[in-house]
């Protein structure tokens, strides 16, 4: 795919409302001037843009929408076919899920158009096999392709037989696990990703359990640290998530709370993610798309909605991520898991948080991204309705520029008519890799 347009110069664009970030009051009839790839100016359209305007800016009149910041999905698998992703548990099971090179390549350009489809304009990629995404970023980045801002960790760092192992990130004691660490760096890894815990994609892999000792753990953040990576893991137990906070990590995936029998949230950990400022991302859509069921697939969603609103009573930092890319949550439906945070009593301007500044912070981009105001990267979502005052805007974006350039919205399509069949086919392998009988 070569789809794309060139880069903006002196564009305006005029709205309805404006909101700069998600602290900010909306701007009645607000704009925004576009110079290249960032924002020179924000605010009141007569007062801030008309006054800049020259004969040579292209105005566009957005309408009724509200823009905003574009969001991030800090949690996804761009290499992934979630219409063909199944359980995995040797490195050869892993070449049949996935298709052949050009096809995974192409297959990553369509899912990089659809999250920008859903108006999400950066994206960790927390997990992969070879160099496929990295070499992605680098045609984005290029300008060859279009797509959102990629952060990618490449394969996961992970104990033998772990999960994902088979993506070949295998390490463990303190010399391994800083080798594998290291191995990452030296790819260009902007992010480090750990298995802490077993997850239930992989057969065996003991999804509850912690993997990894503190010492380990230790030693792969301060090895990331030191040369300005940040390090995230996927915990699903409570010790997993214990450790990770205790070993300096910077986010928790999922944060589950996973236990053998469903899920079980434990205060005092909590409180130690919010005493050091440790961001969780939970990954709703998971949730969202199989209904009454979470990704812990004995477990009702009404608890894990009850760990989400004991974490937000704590003033726990919340980012957005979604997981797509595993079976059945496709990239385009970013909003899907933004109703189950809904639920635990986040809102809207909270969501819009998690979705931008805060997850720019969780990202180091604070200073980059994740804010509509001079000097900050020209990544706009324009959305249907008030973001502020409904999570439904999040889910209809009607424009979308990313560092500048205009992406063509494909709308978003419904979900197939089998999918709850195949949500259920999915619950039943998940049930049987983490050895439960039905």
């Amino acid at each position: 795919m070569t789809s794309m347009s060139t880069n903006i110069q002196n564009e305006a664009y005029r709205a309805a409302l404006l909101v700069t970030s998600s602290s900010a009051d909306p701007i009645s009839d607000g704009g925004i001037l576009v110079s290249g790839d960032t924002i020179a100016a924000s605010g009141p359209w007569f007062t801030t843009i008309v006054p800049l305007l020259t004969p040579t800016t292209t105005v566009t009149d957005l309408g009724a929408v509200t823009i905003v910041p574009g969001f991030f999905d800090c949690h996804v698998h761009v290499s992934f076919d979630p219409m063909r992703m199944k359980m995995n548990s040797s490195r050869d099971e892993l070449s049949d899920a996935q298709t052949k090179e050009k096809e995974t390549r192409e297959l990553m350009e369509r899912n990089a158009l659809r999250l920008l489809d859903a108006g999400v304009t950066t994206v960790r990629d927390l997990a992969s096999h070879g160099m496929g995404v990295m070499e992605m970023k680098g045609r984005i980045n290029r300008g060859e392709i279009m797509g959102p801002r990629l952060m990618c960790a490449n394969a996961p760092i992970t104990v033998f037989g772990g999960h994902c192992n088979a993506m070949g990130g295998e390490a463990e004691g303190v010399e391994g696990v800083t080798k594998m660490t290291q191995k990452r760096l030296d790819e260009g890894a902007e992010v480090i990703k750990v298995m802490s815990t077993g997850g239930f994609m992989t057969a065996g892999s003991h999804p509850s359990e912690a993997r990894y000792s503190v010492e380990e753990l230790k030693a792969i953040a301060d090895t990331a640290h030191a040369k300005g990576v940040k390090v995230t893991t996927h915990a699903l137990g409570g010790e997993g998530i214990r450790r990770a906070v205790v070993a300096g990590f910077d986010s928790i995936e999922h944060c589950s709370w996973s236990t053998k029998s469903g899920t079980k949230f434990d205060g005092e950990v909590a409180q130690l993610i919010v005493d050091k400022g440790v961001y969780v991302c939970p990954t709703m859509n998971t949730a969202c798309l199989a209904g009454e069921n979470y990704f812990c697939p004995w477990d009702h969603r009404a608890a894990i909605v009850a760990n989400l609103a004991s974490l937000r009573t704590l003033n726990a930092k919340i980012i957005m991520g979604t997981d797509n890319g595993i079976g059945h949550c496709p990239f385009e439906r970013y909003a899907d898991g933004l109703t189950a945070l809904a639920d635990a009593g986040y809102t809207p301007r909270e969501l819009l948080a998690a979705c931008t500044d805060v997850a720019a912070e969780a990202c180091g981009l604070s200073e980059v991204t994740g804010k509509l105001l001079p000097g900050f990267v020209a990544d706009v979502v324009a959305v249907e309705g008030n973001p502020l005052e409904s999570i439904e805007a999040f889910a209809k974006p009607r424009f979308v520029l990313a560092r500048g350039k205009e992406h063509k919205l494909t709308p978003i399509p419904p979900l197939p008519a089998d999918h709850k069949e195949k949500v259920e086919e999915l619950m039943a392998m998940l049930r049987k890799g983490a050895g439960f009988k039905d």
